[in-house]
């Protein structure tokens, strides 16, 4: 488990908008796309689900489980690189004997690959955003 302390700066349900300093615990947050940056790239303010019932002001431990970063740092940075090998390997095998300049189609079925793979990055990232498992979450107010 990763933790961090932020400062809740609203709550709307049982979510809560926690300020808090970008750290490495950040690269492979599902929550990235919904963060913002407040003064520059060290401060942010996050979503997480307030499980601990904290009000703005309140100072909080935010908490997010390292298997699930795990899962969501393989599916952001690998799936892309295996899919791009994948169309680059094609095209060589398949451009050889259909182009004069194989590597050309291959370095357009590396593109093909990419782009595959960015509509399955966000296939899967909807998938996380439905598990809770994958959101920060307010454990303790400090």
């Amino acid at each position: 488990m990763s933790t961090e302390q932020g400062t809740v700066t609203r709550v709307t349900d049982d979510i809560a908008w926690v300020r808090t300093r970008r750290t490495s615990m950040c690269q492979g947050c599902k929550s990235q796309g919904v963060c913002s940056s407040l003064g520059g790239t060290e401060n942010m303010e996050a979503e997480a689900l307030n499980t601990a019932g904290a009000k703005p002001g309140d100072r909080v431990l935010l908490e997010i489980a390292s298997g699930p970063l795990w899962k969501i740092s393989f599916v952001f940075y690998i799936i892309p690189v295996i899919f791009l090998m994948a169309g680059v390997t094609a095209g060589l095998k398949f451009g050889k004997n259909l182009f004069s300049e194989p590597e050309l189609f291959a370095f357009a079925c590396g593109i093909a690959g990419f782009f595959i793979a960015y509509l399955v990055v966000r296939a899967i990232a909807r998938v996380f955003e439905k598990n809770t498992d994958y959101v920060p979450k307010v454990i303790r107010i400090i």
